[in-house]
């Protein structure tokens, strides 16, 4: 059975770049320009809907992509003329399958591949839409990055194309950013009742709708998604956005496990940097600096990234612990952050500070001095310029007994606050009335000893 599934992605991966291979080659297009990073707010789960596959997600800047050759790919041309829509979308699906392996050139290809079959789509006879799997094939198109005006020209059709008209609308107002009617046209659908290569991208167009109102239930529709088209570019971004939505729930156990997977299965994805920036939003979110439990499961989770990244999120995890005071948490993320960093570089500068803000023991006063002195302050960041001025206020009084405050009366050990004082010579009442009793009592005294000499 493995060996079956596993020629069969083979036979399709190889199908799906023959095709795109002729389309490359004849459409002209070359190497992916870089996308700008993607700064939609991280309420909004998918990004905006329309222009690029599953709903028009950018390619993130982060991450820089493979080189692509600008010249035409080697393989034998094939005629669009004659496929199928359907068939046409298939070879897109398994095209994006390869995008979510990290390869560049079917990232490239599935670009030419979608202008390709709008013009194939658009000329092709009214009797194509007759066929339910075509017209069907149409949604998956529109939900992978097509031209709605595909699916404008099929509403118009007499007769109708062979699929549901609220599936067919429901989709162009998703794309359009008609949320609430695409909500309630996709809604009545089942993802499960469905073909699994249009299921997949219907739960995932649902998950974006709900997430902002049933969090849980965008949860459930991610993992529909993934159970549906495994291996796939859905299965990619669902798992992706999964991971993201546990974390902003607080859910750390999903988080971790969902992370895992996700590096284990797509860590070479295009869009990777946009999974490591979710990533990095919901470190700082789920305190992992701040519980002794959740930074034991951090470690784990960390060692599936490669050096720069996993160097990255313990700086961030260090900081988190320094500023919120868990020190023995911040020595134990400076430890693992060590190993990681060139000496000199301005992240090993940044760690001996916070290193020297986590050992202000009064032991360890002059080697957090020495520290401190090492560190060239203009190499910090704003932030961290105030952290470093922090650390030597508090160094400062460990070193030195602090001055009591204003109106108290103390020493080294407890003191208690009193009101000012009326007189302008600091005395009250009853300091006179103690001067008079001692003066009393020494002149008492006096005289005692004055008698008793006398009467020697």
């Amino acid at each position: 059975m493995t060996r079956r599934m596993t020629r069969r992605r083979t036979w399709c991966s190889a199908s799906a770049l023959l095709l795109a291979g002729s389309l490359w080659s004849g459409a002209g297009v070359t190497a992916p320009e870089r996308a700008a990073p993607d700064n939609t707010p991280v309420t909004a789960l998918a990004e905006t809907p329309a222009g690029g596959p599953l709903g028009g997600e950018p390619l993130p800047g982060a991450v820089p992509l493979p080189a692509v050759p600008s010249g035409p790919v080697p393989v034998p041309a094939v005629p669009v003329s004659g496929i199928q829509p359907f068939e046409l979308v298939r070879t897109l699906q398994a095209l994006q399958g390869e995008v979510a392996q990290g390869d560049a050139r079917a990232h490239v290809a599935q670009r030419a591949l979608l202008g390709r079959m709008q013009d194939a789509f658009l000329s092709a006879p009214p009797e194509t839409w007759a066929d339910q799997r075509n017209a069907r094939a149409a949604v998956i198109y529109l939900l992978s990055g097509g031209n709605p005006k595909v699916v404008r020209h099929l509403i118009a059709l007499t007769p109708p194309p062979a699929v549901e008209d609220d599936l067919l609308r429901g989709a162009l107002a998703y794309v359009d950013g008609n949320a609430e009617e695409a909500r309630r046209r996709l809604s009545r659908f089942d993802p499960m009742d469905l073909p699994p290569n249009l299921g997949g991208q219907v739960a995932l167009v649902r998950a974006a709708l709900e997430v902002a109102g049933q969090p849980q239930e965008a949860l459930r529709l991610l993992g529909i998604a993934r159970l549906l088209m495994p291996g796939t570019l859905v299965e990619e971004a669902a798992l992706r956005r999964e991971v993201f939505l546990a974390g902003k729930l607080g859910e750390i156990d999903r988080f971790q496990s969902l992370s895992i997977r996700y590096l284990r299965r797509f860590k070479g994805s295009i869009y990777a940097g946009d999974f490591q920036r979710r990533f990095g939003m919901a470190l700082e979110g789920l305190g992992f600096g701040l519980d002794q439990r959740r930074f034991v499961l951090l470690e784990g989770l960390l060692a599936e990234f490669e050096v720069p990244v996993r160097r990255q999120y313990y700086m961030a995890v260090t900081r988190q612990a320094v500023v919120s005071g868990n020190l023995e948490i911040a020595r134990m993320a400076a430890g693992r952050t060590r190993p990681l960093v060139a000496e000199g570089s301005p992240d090993e500068v940044r760690l001996r500070l916070y290193t020297a803000a986590s050992s202000l023991a009064p032991a360890d006063v002059m080697a957090t001095r020495e520290l401190l002195w090492s560190i060239d302050r203009k190499t910090l960041a704003p932030e961290d310029l105030a952290l470093m001025d922090a650390v030597y206020a508090v160094l400062n009084h460990v070193r030195h007994w602090p001055s009591p405050p204003d109106g108290v009366i103390g020493d080294i050990g407890a003191y208690a606050s009193i009101d000012a004082p009326a007189d302008p010579d600091w005395r009250r009442p009853v300091m006179r009335e103690a001067e008079f009793v001692l003066r009393e009592t020494g002149e008492m005294l006096d005289q005692a000893r004055e008698g008793g000499r006398n009467g020697g």
